[in-house]
């Protein structure tokens, strides 16, 4: 079992992923997607009024002179159309036509909006999935299928990417060498498994498992590492063998208690690609119960050593203080239907980053304290030194001078050494030039 960058974010939201030189943290609060799982991110100018309007007008009639872009306009929006730079790259392999219609970048960030149409099958449809993709030069990426259209066959994907000022003029490779598309979801699955009976009558075997180099998600190992434990004991692989209803991917290997948390451990079948899933707790009127929770994936070795790998998935919950009586064990879970291979790689060169709107000002929040703010049509960024971000503590409004106001619909926050940025993503991009001012937890930060 795989699960791709979108899902582990969402699976994970607000903790680390730790790369060679950053740490990232993303937490979706988009409305445009359902949320996956009970634990669910995804230019401008400090010029003349005139002078903006000639920059829109002169990169809405490039638009507009490319058929591509120009069908766009009603697929996103006239507003994200008419600031993108216009592209029109395409690259075609197993009968599959890629094409990059349109980018725009600032400091923090790149988006990259791209079509994929089948033109012999049908390989392409809503739930298309990009498995392994690349900008070269950004990283941390996410994307989402902005709009399917089912009589042409044509998916539109926005693709975002941290490093946006890193592509300042330079020639950007995109690239994709796979998808996944036809998903099925399974949700409310009942396993039939009352946690409160499997503490009653089961009395758990173990395996050690060292957490050096371990993958899986959720606070447990963060906290242990913190801690400095290097081994705990997980479930002893394939004491049962229990199928859900549906659901030939996967099954259950093993159930029990370990140190007071429930451990649910699943085999996933060796050929699955990016099937993945999770379990939650329901209560006697089938209400979902909160609980904290974790996951660790690993492999067993012929000696019947735990070691790096995905076979396994270990599910751990925190249940210590919940009342387990009428306590129900659900699922939801989640198959592709394609898996579909290819070489579809263009390249472009990408427009300068423009000048944003910023300001000094010294916010202070719980761990940490704000330095500097910046507006960019992609949106708004909190720059300072932090040992750690808590994101939920922090409420930011862009005051127009119309006298609207703007929200933002998902956050991404990156850490390289101390220093922090937090940019704060709007699904519809800010008119600079009209920003009045931005109000961070109530303060006022207006721009000279």
């Amino acid at each position: 079992m795989k699960y791709d960058s979108d899902e582990r974010i969402i699976q994970n939201a607000l903790n680390s992923i730790h790369t060679p030189q950053h740490d990232i943290m993303a937490n979706i609060k988009s409305e445009i997607q359902p949320s996956k799982s009970s634990m669910n991110y995804k230019k401008v100018v400090t010029i003349t009024l005139a002078a903006v309007f000639c920059f829109m007008l002169s990169i809405g009639v490039a638009a507009t002179n490319i058929p591509a872009v120009n069908n766009i306009l009603y697929v996103i929006s006239p507003e994200i159309a008419s600031m993108l730079q216009p592209i029109n790259a395409t690259s075609e392999d197993q009968g599959i036509r890629m094409e990059v219609i349109g980018a725009i970048n600032d400091d923090e960030m790149a988006v990259v909006y791209v079509t994929m149409q089948d033109l012999t099958g049908d390989r392409i449809d809503e739930s298309l999935d990009l498995y392994d993709y690349s900008i070269r030069g950004a990283r941390a990426f996410t994307h989402e299928v902005v709009d399917y259209d089912k009589e042409s066959n044509i998916a539109t994907i926005r693709i975002q990417g941290n490093g946006g000022k890193e592509l300042n003029g330079k020639r950007v490779q995109f690239s994709i060498a796979s998808f996944l598309s036809h998903k099925e979801w399974f949700d409310a699955v009942d396993t039939s498994i009352n946690p409160l009976e499997v503490k009653n009558v089961t009395i758990a075997k173990t395996i050690p498992f060292n957490l050096d180099g371990a993958g899986g998600g959720g606070m447990l190992l963060p906290e242990l590492k913190e801690q400095g434990i290097k081994t705990i004991n997980l479930l002893k692989t394939d004491e049962m063998e229990r199928f859900l209803p549906g659901i030939d991917f996967m099954h259950i290997s093993n159930i029990g208690y370990i140190d007071g948390r429930l451990h649910i451990q699943t085999k996933w079948r060796e050929d699955s690609i990016d099937d993945h899933g999770f379990f939650y707790l329901v209560d006697a009127l089938g209400n979902r119960l909160e609980t904290d929770n974790s996951n660790l994936y690993f492999d067993i070795d012929r000696r019947g050593k735990t070691k790096f790998g995905r076979r396994y998935v270990e599910y751990i919950y925190d249940v210590e203080n919940l009342d387990l009586d009428g306590v129900q064990l659900k699922g939801y879970f989640v198959t592709n239907g394609k898996y579909v291979k290819g070489n579809w790689r263009t390249s472009f060169v990408m427009e300068s980053v423009v000048e944003e709107k910023k300001a000094e000002s010294f916010i202070e929040f719980d761990t940490w304290t704000a330095n500097y703010i910046s507006v960019s049509p992609l949106g708004v960024t909190i720059a300072g030194i932090a040992e750690e971000i808590n994101l939920d503590n922090i409420t930011i409004e862009v005051y127009m001078l119309d006298g609207s106001i703007k929200t933002f619909d998902s956050v991404v926050a990156c850490r390289e050494n101390k220093e922090a940025r937090i940019k704060f993503i709007t699904t519809m991009p800010l008119e600079v030039s009209e920003v009045d001012y931005v109000t961070v937890n109530g303060k006022v930060v207006v721009f000279k």
